[in-house]
């Protein structure tokens, strides 16, 4: 069974209101975005700094220098791949 003309009209009335509301509240949020004003620059510095203390002698630990590095990884020779990737076999 196709769908008719007057069932594809009244399904086109009922989806026009429902894009104009999303459309709507879309502009309402932006809206209300760029009208906040920004935090004052006082309110930010009044934070509390904590200073950061690193205990750089976890570095001397002698398990540390059992530790090896990475192979250096050479770059690939020749040819890789395929010319067009998205062909079919």
């Amino acid at each position: 069974m196709s769908i008719s003309f007057l069932e594809q009209k009244k399904k086109n009335k009922l989806l026009l209101p429902i894009l104009g509301g999303i459309i709507v509240v879309t502009l309402i949020i932006i809206w209300l975005g760029f009208s906040r004003k920004p935090e004052s620059p006082l309110s930010i510095s009044l934070l509390p700094v904590h200073k950061i203390n690193i205990d750089w002698q976890v570095l001397k630990n002698p398990i540390l220098d059992n530790l090896e590095l990475f192979e250096v990884i050479q770059p690939l020779q020749g040819s890789y791949g395929r010319k067009n990737p998205f062909l079919p076999y």
